[in-house]
């Protein structure tokens, strides 16, 4: 179930749909100023510049003349203000009113003098049409909000700055593209073999009991810590509390080497079971180079949270499981 803050979140969102739904029932004809001061009174919005918000949501209204919407919307810096809450662009026509939820997680890039963005600068503004009409299969539409909000929360704003930063500036990674060799081909396709393999050894199976018992051992702290609702700060916590607890060290978040010689690279991913999430999987140049290296596997030792029910459940699992590769885009 989401945290009583999300809830707030999520019922300022359904509030604000029915609070549209009615006024568009009641007018025929609309204007940005007329919707602009309804909503501002309704829901006792305060004006920051052009972002009318409260403690539960923010909205920026905009004016289109036709079906497409390229307007200048807002300065990425400023978005971040009211990221952690649902942010709406509020498209006011003469004749309809299109609401589109517009945090960072569904936009496409910056467009508008984003010359030089940076995950350290920060700068820019995005239009209309830089905004998701569509996000993995689910339309920004008024239906979905809820949804699509949660899955938003699942993101910390880094993520999204540097996934905007790249789609914005087509940025050329520091590090040169790997481009493995003949041997490190060979170690890379080889590796399939060797996860299937350690799959039912005794040995890494109990690796995967010995994780398992640490998160047992360290429960409480775990779901205190699932309480928090920033991804990144949550997940980072619970990776801290196992790694410490647990006598193995490495490049990675945990990393093993088997007596039979092969090496176990495991990344540890949470998961709050009630929440719609799309979280992140891996850096593919990474685990390639890792994987060439040869003998070594790459795995996910999940950590799933269920915080009314005060359940953890766990699993260790390559990520060549066919599982796993079917969640995989």
């Amino acid at each position: 179930m989401p945290s009583p803050v999300e809830n707030n979140y999520l019922s300022s969102i359904s509030d604000l749909i029915q609070f549209l739904d009615d006024y568009t029932q009641r007018n025929t004809f609309f204007s940005k100023e007329a919707v602009a001061i309804a909503v501002k009174n309704h829901f006792a919005l305060l004006r920051s510049r052009s972002v009318y918000h409260n403690d539960y949501l923010a909205i920026r209204f905009s004016e289109a003349s036709g079906s497409s919407f390229s307007n200048t919307i807002l300065g990425l810096s400023t978005l971040r203000n009211y990221d952690e809450r649902p942010f709406f662009v509020c498209v006011i026509r003469s004749r309809s009113i299109e609401l589109l939820l517009s945090n960072s997680t569904f936009l496409k890039k910056v467009s508008h003098s984003s010359q030089q963005l940076r995950v350290d600068n920060i700068r820019g503004s995005f239009l209309g049409h830089d905004i998701l009409r569509e996000y993995e299969g689910i339309p920004n539409t008024p239906q979905n909000f809820e949804n699509l909000f949660l899955i938003h929360k699942e993101f910390g704003w880094e993520e999204n700055l540097a996934r905007l930063v790249e789609a914005t500036n087509n940025i050329v990674p520091s590090g040169s593209r790997y481009s493995p060799i003949l041997q490190e081909r060979n170690n890379i396709i080889a590796s399939a073999e060797i996860a299937h393999t350690l799959s039912s050894s005794s040995e890494y199976l109990s690796l995967g009991e010995t994780l398992a018992q640490v998160v047992e051992e360290n429960r409480s702290t775990i779901l205190d810590i699932g309480n928090i609702e920033n991804i990144n700060i949550r997940g980072n916590r619970i990776e801290q509390t196992i790694t410490n607890a647990a006598n193995f060290h490495g490049v990675e978040d945990l990393s093993y080497t088997l007596s039979i010689g092969s090496r176990v690279l495991i990344d540890i991913k949470t998961k709050i079971l009630t929440l719609a999430s799309s979280p992140k999987g891996y850096n593919i140049d990474k685990v390639l180079r890792s994987l060439g290296a040869g003998n070594t596997v790459f795995c996910f030792f999940f950590i799933g949270l269920d915080i009314d029910a005060q359940n953890l459940s766990t699993r260790l699992i390559s990520i060549l499981d066919r599982s796993i590769l079917n969640a995989t885009k």
